[in-house]
C-alpha cells in the first residue's frame, strides 16, 4: 500500500493497529523497531508543513545524495555527554537517524535561543526518507509497543500527535515588517572589526571570525514554511538545504555551502571553505572576480589558516588523508568562495563525534587558535549564536553528515534573526567585512519582500 500525504497520520496508525507482533517486514533492534511503508509522493520538502509537531527536521544535503525528513522524538539527547549514548544507539540498530543540532558553544541563555541546551539531538518517530527506489516512511516504534495493549495505546497515542494535521496548513494571510534592526549597527561594527585588528597584530592571533545579526518583525507570526520554500528554491547549487523545528515557536533554516564532515562507511569528507568575494553582475566581471579572490593574498591567507587547522585535525583521526580539490572556487547565488576537500579514512579507534570535538569550531567560523579566538569572539559580539555556524546534520550506522550552519536565520514568533560573519586578519577592514556579511544575508534580504515572504501565516 502506497501512502497519500495528506492522509498520513490515519494511514499510519491504521497499518499499525493492524500490525503483526510477528510480521516479516518488521526489523528488530535492542531498544527500537522499524516499520517501513512505501510513499505515494515524491517530493519531500513539500509535505514539511502538513504536520504541526514542533520536532520536525527537514534535510537535504548538496550533493543531493541524501534527503529526509524527521517527525516527533522518542527520546531527546540535550548534552554532549551524550555522544556516547547516541553512537551506541545508531551501532545498534541499522535503521536509526539521530538528527539535530548543537550549539556554536556553550553560552548564557538569551530570548531568541531560549529553552535551547547546548545540543538538540534526538530519535525520531518517523522518517520520510528519499532514495533510488522512491520515498519510504520508516516509523520507529519502541520495543515496549509489543509488550502490552497499554503500552501499545499510550505509543499509538504519541505517534498520532507527532503525525497531527496542520490546521494552518495553506493558509496565508498577509504579513509585513513592522520593524527592523541591525543589532551591531555600523559604528559598533568598526570598533569590533578595529580591536580584533589590534589584538591579532599584539598577540598570537591569526584570525577572529565576527558575526552580526539583523532583525526583522512582522505583524503575525512567522510561517517559517513559506520562507523555508523560497530559500530553497533560490540556492539549489552547493548548498545544503536544513530547517529544524526545536520548539513550539523557534524554527531554524540554512542555505548552508559548508559540510562540516561527511562519513560513508569509514570514509571521511571535508570542506575547507574560506576566502570570499561577490558575484559579477555577468560572466565577464565574474570571471574577473574569480581571478581577483585566487590572486588576494589576505582572502589566500585565510583559506590556508583553515586548510593548516583541518589537516592538523585529521591526521589524528584519519588514515589515507588525501586532497581531492585545493583552492578551487565554489559559485553560489550571491558570493563565491575558495574551497578545498579533503578525503581520508577514520582511524580504528576514532567515532564520528571525535571529528565534530576535533573540528568545531573551525578556523571558517571561529578563528585561529580556537581557544584565543573564542575569547575574543565572547568579549566582542553582543548577540548570542545559538546554532549560527554550528554543527547540525545527522548520525546513522553507514553514513554520518553534518554542515556548518551558515547563510543562516531563526524563526521566532514574528521576529526573523539573521545572522553572518566574516573572518577578520591583519589586514582587514570595517568597511570590507561590512559589505561582505551583507552579502551573506542576501539569501534572505533580497527576497525577504517579495510575494511568497508577505504572504504567509
Amino acid at each position: 500500500m502506497r501512502l497519500a500525504a495528506n492522509n498520513l497520520q490515519i494511514d499510519i496508525i491504521n497499518q499499525l493497529i493492524k500490525l503483526d507482533p510477528n510480521d516479516e517486514r518488521l526489523v528488530k533492534g535492542p531498544i527500537y523497531t522499524l516499520f517501513k511503508l512505501e510513499a505515494g509522493f515524491n517530493n519531500i520538502s513539500s509535505i514539511i508543513d502538513l504536520f504541526q509537531t514542533y520536532r520536525k527536521f527537514y534535510f537535504l544535503n548538496k550533493d543531493k545524495d541524501c534527503e529526509f525528513l524527521a517527525l516527533g522524538s522518542w527520546q531527546d539527547f540535550n548534552s554532549l555527554y551524550h555522544y556516547e549514548d547516541i553512537e551506541n544507539l545508531t551501532r545498534e540498530h541499522d535503521f536509526l537517524k539521530i538528527c539535530g543540532a548543537q550549539r556554536f558553544k556553550s553560552e548564557p541563555d538569551c530570548l531568541e535561543w531560549h529553552g535551547l541546551e547546548d545540543c538538540s539531538y534526538f530519535v525520531p518517530k518517523v522518517i520520510i526518507d528519499g532514495g533510488n527506489q522512491g520515498v519510504d516512511i520508516k516509523i520507529i516504534l519502541p520495543n515496549s509497543y509489543f509488550e502490552d495493549d497499554n503500552a501499545k495505546k499510550e505509543a499509538l497515542h504519541k505517534l498520532a500527535i507527532s503525525l497531527e494535521p496542520n490546521p494552518k496548513h495553506m493558509h496565508s494571510e498577509y504579513n509585513h515588517i513592522t520593524k527592523s534592526i541591525s543589532a551591531t549597527s555600523k559604528t559598533q561594527w568598526g570598533k569590533m572589526v578595529n580591536e580584533a585588528v589590534s589584538k591579532i597584530k599584539e598577540q598570537d592571533l591569526k584570525k577572529v571570525v565576527l558575526s552580526r545579526k539583523l532583525k526583522f518583525t512582522f505583524k503575525h507570526p512567522i510561517c517559517a514554511y513559506e520562507q523555508f520554500k523560497t530559500l530553497k528554491e533560490n540556492n539549489t547549487n552547493n548548498s545544503y538545504n536544513i530547517l529544524f523545528q526545536f520548539s513550539a515557536n523557534q524554527c531554524f533554516y540554512s542555505v548552508t555551502p559548508e559540510t562540516l564532515f561527511k562519513m560513508q562507511g569509514r570514509n571521511v569528507y571535508i570542506d575547507s571553505l574560506a576566502g570570499t568575494i561577490k558575484r559579477g553582475k555577468n560572466k565577464q566581471e565574474d570571471e574577473f572576480l574569480e581571478k581577483t579572490l585566487l590572486s588576494n593574498e589576505k582572502e589566500l591567507e585565510e583559506h590556508r589558516h583553515v586548510s593548516s587547522y583541518i589537516e592538523d585535525a585529521l591526521k589524528k583521526l584519519t588514515k589515507d588523508l588525501h586532497i581531492t580539490k585545493k583552492e578551487e572556487i565554489l559559485k553560489l547565488k550571491y558570493i563565491q568562495h575558495i574551497h578545498s576537500k579533503y578525503e581520508g579514512v577514520l582511524s580504528d579507534d576514532a567515532k564520528a563525534s571525535d571529528i565534530i570535538t576535533g573540528l568545531h569550531p573551525t578556523p571558517a567560523v571561529a578563528g585561529l587558535p580556537k581557544k584565543e579566538s573564542i575569547e575574543q569572539i565572547d568579549q566582542l559580539e553582543k548577540s548570542s549564536r545559538g546554532l549560527y555556524a554550528a554543527p547540525i546534520g545527522f548520525f546513522s550506522k553507514e553514513k554520518t553528515e553534518f554542515a556548518v550552519g551558515l547563510r543562516c536565520a531563526l524563526a521566532d514568533k514574528q521576529d526573523l534573526h539573521i545572522y553572518a560573519g566574516c573572518g577578520i586578519v591583519k589586514d582587514s577592514s570595517p568597511e570590507k567585512e561590512w559589505n561582505e556579511t551583507t552579502n551573506k544575508m542576501r539569501n534572505f534580504t533580497e527576497v525577504i519582500k517579495a510575494k511568497s515572504w508577505t504572504n504567509f501565516q
